[in-house]
This record gives C-alpha cells, structure tokens and sequence, in this order.
C-alpha cells in the first residue's frame, strides 16, 4: 500500500507492508520502521486561524545505553485517514504485541513514584499503543500476592509490575507456585523440571531496586519498559530456586546473598528505612564502624555443581583443576561436576547472571546479560578478607569496571548450583547473632533457614519477560 502525503512538512510517499513502514521524500531521504516499533497514531488540530487536522504517528527509536525513544511524525494529506485506518489496523492485527495487560501498581514501593510514572508515562503509551489494561493499585502489604493467586488470567496477554525486584519476587513465585501445582510438578523436589509460566511479564522500574529490569531490558528507564511490551517481543527468564529442610523456600530473580550482605539488608529495612534508597549506602559503613566483622565469619562446606577439568601445566608440569577458565586454588576436593570448599566465610553472593569473563568479573549490562547465561555466578568471600578488598570490590560493581578476583580474599564460579551447610552452631550467646545465621535474603527478601544448611539451583527458561533487549 502507497500513499502520498505530508510528513514533517513534506511531500513524501509512505509505504505500507507485511513487515515495515517507509517514508521516502521528494529529497531522496528514507526513513524506515519495523511494524514492531509503530506505537500508534493519534490526531489533533493545528493552526491559529486556519486550524488543520493532522494525524501524529508515535514510533520507536533506538537512543544511547540501551535507551527507547518516542518519536513523532506529522501527517497530513488528503489520504491521511485512509492511511492512518490502515496503519491502526496492522498494528493491531499484524504484530506481537499484547492486546490486553493486567497491570499493578506498588503505591508504596520505593519512592512512591509509581502512580506518578503510571499516570505520565505507562497509561499514555500504552492507550496509544491500543492496548487495554486491567488496572489493580495496591492497597496494602501482600496485596500484589493476593492478586497473583486469584486472577483469572484466560484473558490476558501480560503482567506488567510498577515496582521493584520486590513486587516482581512477591508475583513470580505465586505464578510459579500456581502453575506447578496445575501441572502437578512437586514443587519441593530440586531435581523436578519447572513447568514454565505461560503468561510474558515486565517490570517498569518504579521501586528501590530494579535489577531485573536493567537484566533484561538492557538499562532502567519507565519509558523504555513500556516501549519493550508494545514490541511484543519477549526472553527466556531464568530464576534461582532456594531450598532448605527439604522443602523449596523461594523464587529469586537477581540473586540471593547469605552473611554480610544479608545482614545489610535486614538492619536497612529494620532500623534505617526512613533514609530511603540511601539507606544501602549507609548501612554498610554504620556496620563497618559499630558491628564486630569478626563474630560475623562463620564455617561452612560449599559443594558448587559445574564442570570442572583437570589441565596439565607444561611449565611445572602438574595437574591444575578448572571450572571454565577459572583455576581453582582453595578447593578442598573435587569430581567432574563437583567443587567443595570447606572453610571459613565472611559472606556468599549468588547472581542469577553471569558477570565473569576470562577469570576477571565484569558488571556490564550490555556485555553480560542477554542472552541469557546457563549459569549463575557466585561470589564466597572468605572470613579473613580485608575492608579494603570488600570496597574495591563494590567499588568495581558500582563503576562497571573489570575487577581481578584475588583468590586469598574470595572465590568467583559459575555454576549450575550449589550447596551449603555451615558447620557452626545456631546458638549463639548473642540473639542477634543467632537470628542472623538463620536468615538468607532473595531478591531483598528475608528467609528464615529451620537448619543450617541451603541448597541453590539455577532454572532456567521458566518465564518469558518482555524484551526486544539483544
């Protein structure tokens, strides 16, 4: 389909396909979109005196740093309407994206934006897009949880979350829950193959921490979350699995964390929560100067599920033992699939990604993250490591530089899976001590363990999260 009309002011002939549109002007200037990347139109009235109705049609444009952008054309013509109906029509019929979204809002989650960006941003963009919403507002604590369990999702194309990784882990593991227990896939079993959730779902970064958007979107942007679910494209979504006691504890989206860093978080959201999102930054130097680091190192045994090889060094001629391309130094003992460490720790980081890339980690989004990893990288710091090889190292995460993982202060693996049994005792003189060897915090969240020991499996291809991010 041809048309011939004004855009931007100019004459130019628009074609109309199966799979693009394309503005070619009277200058030789071409300008081609994928139908995928057509918003929507929508028409206003220009002019002073002599007023003239036009059609705008909203598309999509690649920006910097992984950035979406909303871009406008002016059409006008005497075929206008004829191209603007047919244009509405393709959109609508001939691509991906979803036709109708439940959408809930976290009202408290982090700064308490998210009714702002909803009302701005996600509302607008998506009534453009022709897209029609269920809109749910929480209205208390566990509201979104209650929504996942009893929502009648037959009719609906996506979930679309305004919040933080914390909305997102409440609604993932009622779904997965929900959908084993359709299948009936014992949920408890580590060794059972999830059934994957058959309903795509995006996170628009409204709350404190948005991890999980930036994995899969590529950066943090309201706008460009939105613009990912009008694409209608989406990506496999992998999940950490966290038992203990036999029984399966939760669902974790961006990685799981047990010591120092739980700790962190637990008097974060205890004591600091009034600071807001610069409590993180807080928190950790307040425990630096006034909690004993000491007290905090516990004893464990770590078996990592990988691949692991035995390589012969030709220079001293002995036998060195790999996971990839990491050598190993402080194993205690090892299989083809198994490495054990059996020592002292000061604190255990499990990402749901993969940040490791010729033995140096690397926290780059666009570098790491998609496609998606088949293990998960882990950090075990070791109980005599130095504040100052704690800060370089977050400091390296915070500035996204490639950091040398110094094996004497800490251990950095890829693995599939891994468990661990810390070999302390519970009890403590201290009850703060001993409530803090029990919890285990996914996502942000806080877990209690009833023994000492936890088991971590990486599941992959569980869900599908609206992406057009490569």
């Amino acid at each position: 389909m041809e048309y011939n009309l004004a855009v931007d002011g100019l004459q130019t002939k628009v074609t109309l396909n199966e799979e693009k549109i394309t503005f070619k002007s009277l200058d030789t200037t071409i300008f081609s979109y994928q139908l995928n990347d057509v918003i929507g139109c929508d028409e206003i009235v220009t002019g002073w005196f002599n007023k003239t109705e036009v059609t705008r049609v909203w598309l999509i444009e690649h920006g910097p740093s992984n950035l979406l952008l909303k871009k406008c054309k002016v059409v006008s013509g005497e075929q206008r309407k004829r191209f603007q109906q047919d244009l509405t029509e393709k959109t609508a019929n001939e691509t991906k994206r979803p036709k109708r979204l439940l959408v809930m809002i976290n009202t408290i989650g982090g700064s308490g934006s998210a009714k702002k960006y909803f009302r701005d941003v996600v509302q607008p963009v998506f009534k453009l897009s022709g897209i029609s919403m269920d809109v749910i507002f929480t209205e208390h604590s566990g509201h979104m949880i209650n929504i996942a369990k009893t929502y009648d999702f037959s009719n609906t194309d996506g979930i679309t979350i305004l919040g933080g990784d914390g909305s997102y882990h409440e609604v993932v593991n009622v779904l997965l829950r929900r959908r084993q227990e359709e299948q009936g896939v014992d949920i408890n079993d580590q060794n059972a193959s999830l059934s994957p959730v058959n309903i795509p779902i995006a996170l628009i970064p409204t709350g404190t921490g948005c991890g999980l958007t930036e994995y899969n979107t590529g950066c943090r942007d309201v706008l460009t979350a939105c613009l990912h679910v009008i694409q209608g494209r989406t990506v496999p979504s992998h999940l950490l699995a966290l038992y203990n006691n036999g029984k399966l504890l939760g669902f974790g989206g961006t990685g799981c964390s047990y010591g120092f860093m739980t700790d962190i978080l637990y008097y974060s959201d205890r004591m600091f929560r009034w600071l807001g999102r610069i409590r993180y930054y807080v928190v950790p130097i307040w425990m630096f100067l006034f909690k004993s680091q000491t007290n905090r190192a516990f004893d464990a045994k770590v078996t990592c599920y990988a691949s692991v090889t035995e390589r012969l060094n030709r220079e001293t001629n002995e036998t060195e033992i790999f996971v990839e391309d990491k050598k190993l130094l402080g194993h205690c003992s090892f299989t083809s699939d198994t490495v054990t460490f059996k020592r002292k720790f000061w604190n255990m980081m499990i990402f749901n990604i993969n940040v490791m890339l010729d033995g140096k980690a690397v926290f780059d989004v666009g570098g790491m993250y998609v496609p998606k990893p088949d293990t998960c990288t882990s950090f075990f710091f070791y109980g005599d490591v130095s504040v100052r090889a704690i800060f370089r190292f977050f400091k390296h995460i915070a500035i996204r530089t490639p950091m040398d993982v110094t094996d004497n202060e800490l251990e950095a693996l890829n693995v599939q899976g891994m468990k661990v049994e810390v070999t302390d005792s519970y009890n403590s003189k201290d009850p703060e001590m001993t409530m803090s060897k029990r919890l285990i915090q996914l996502d942000g969240e806080m877990y209690q363990l009833d023994s000492p020991s936890f088991q971590l499996w990486h599941k992959l291809n569980v869900l599908q999260f609206f992406s057009s991010y490569r």
